[in-house]
């Protein structure tokens, strides 16, 4: 390997690093939820609220970031994104009410929004055209690491010193990762010129790299990949990162340690999915059909879950990890992004479609939990609500609906694929 092949590599693995990072910070919740129930004393809407302010934030920010990460680069915009993760990891873990812990949720969305674009960003700068869909799927499979972390380990840490202690040292890490963003990465490799200024990055396809932002929403390619990212990420988030272990809990019987274990199994087949289908879709020409049949997949393998929520564990750990796997389809949509929007447009592009995946991903876990609630039957257990198996299951037909939209979505994309070819074609 070449020595500008190991700096592009490190230079990868540290904007990967802040993202892995911020996927920790997202699901975290999930192996705490009785404690924050507690400690703030809320039902399970108002917990989704909280968790959801990450996402609320993180997504309000991504086209502005991708505007500025285009205008600026991505190395200022993480290492900003890093102090403010830091501030808001700390005051999280200090909070002494719910209005704080919204708060600092909400600088930690922040501060993190910047990564996956950031990354994405220097990828494009920084490896050829054809590495693109694998590298968006390893940096998915990074951002997953992250979330493993904050499931079994971070379960394990919370029973043995608390969640605030250990909330608190996650929070300051951020700092070590700034540190890290200001030593050694850069926007580009030595010498090279800007996408913008001519190089062969941005001379490929001037038409469409010269859309500003209103013209991307303006096309029905963008929406449809709005629809395909952010209705795949949806059910994933809400059952990865917050509703999953109190299921299996309340419904499979298990204590929260097993409980974070087998929501670990979705997430490590998410980040196997990832990298995997993202090289599947460098190699197919018509992205779409494979979006199609992975949206299709997707909605019958959330199906038991609603007919038959208290499902036996044996088949509860095989779905999550088909699911899991499934979820990584949502690279295959970026890799799209990346190839009808091009380099120069990449950070505006990938924001509005991003945006999305925690957009939704927020509605959904408050969505889940109203759910839970207006099917609450008063049951209650140490000190917090308890929800049988029919509130869930009555939550799963969120998670079916979102499969089913991004089935018509990926129909709409392979039509509008068809009718690019056809005017290519004529």
């Amino acid at each position: 390997m070449s020595a500008g092949a190991r700096r592009a590599w490190l230079v990868w693995s540290i904007a990967a690093a802040f993202y892995a990072y911020g996927f920790f910070q997202r699901v975290a919740p999930s192996v705490i939820v009785d404690d924050l129930m507690t400690t703030f004393a809320l039902d399970a809407t108002l917990l989704g609220t909280l968790s959801a302010a990450y996402f609320y934030t993180y997504a309000a920010l991504q086209i502005p970031v991708g505007v500025l990460i285009d205008r600026f680069g991505p190395r200022r915009l993480l290492f900003v994104g890093a102090l403010l993760a830091a501030a808001g990891g700390t005051l999280f873990a200090l909070a002494g009410g719910l209005a704080t812990a919204l708060l600092a949720r909400g600088l930690i969305g922040a501060g993190v929004g910047v990564a996956y674009i950031a990354t994405l960003k220097l990828v494009g700068a920084w490896f050829p055209l054809h590495r693109f869909g694998l590298l968006a799927g390893l940096t998915l499979a990074a951002g997953t690491a992250g979330a493993i972390g904050a499931q079994l380990p971070l379960a394990l840490a919370v029973g043995t010193f608390g969640w605030r202690p250990v909330l608190l040292v996650a929070g300051l890490a951020a700092l070590v990762l700034a540190g890290l963003v200001l030593a050694i990465v850069r926007d580009r490799p030595p010498g090279a010129a800007s996408p913008g200024a001519g190089s062969p990055g941005g001379a490929t396809q001037p038409a469409t790299h010269a859309l500003g932002l209103a013209g991307m929403l303006a096309r029905r390619e963008t929406w449809l990949l709005v629809l395909v990212t952010g209705f795949t990420g949806a059910p994933l988030l809400a059952f990865a990162g917050l509703w999953g272990v109190p299921y299996l809990v309340h419904v499979q019987g298990l204590d929260r340690t097993t409980a974070a274990s087998v929501t670990s199994i979705m997430l490590v087949s998410w980040a196997i999915g990832g990298p995997a289908l993202g090289a599947l879709a460098d190699r197919l020409g018509r992205r779409s059909s494979l979006i199609l049949v992975i949206a299709t997949a997707n909605c019958l393998l959330w199906l038991p879950f609603v007919l038959a929520p208290d499902l036996p564990l044996l088949l509860v750990v095989p779905l999550a990890a088909a699911l899991g796997f499934g979820g990584g389809g949502m690279i295959v949509a970026f890799a799209v992004v990346r190839s009808v929007f091009g380099v120069t447009a990449a950070g505006r592009a990938l924001g509005i479609v991003n945006s999305a995946v925690l957009l939704f991903g927020a509605g959904m876990q408050t969505a889940f939990g109203a759910v839970l609630d207006a099917r609450w039957d008063g049951a209650v257990a140490g000190g917090t609500r308890f929800y049988d198996a029919a509130a869930y299951g009555a939550g799963f037909v969120l998670c079916v609906a979102a499969a089913a939209i991004v089935v018509l979505a990926g129909l709409g994309l392979r039509a509008a694929e068809r009718q690019h070819d056809a005017v290519i074609g004529g």
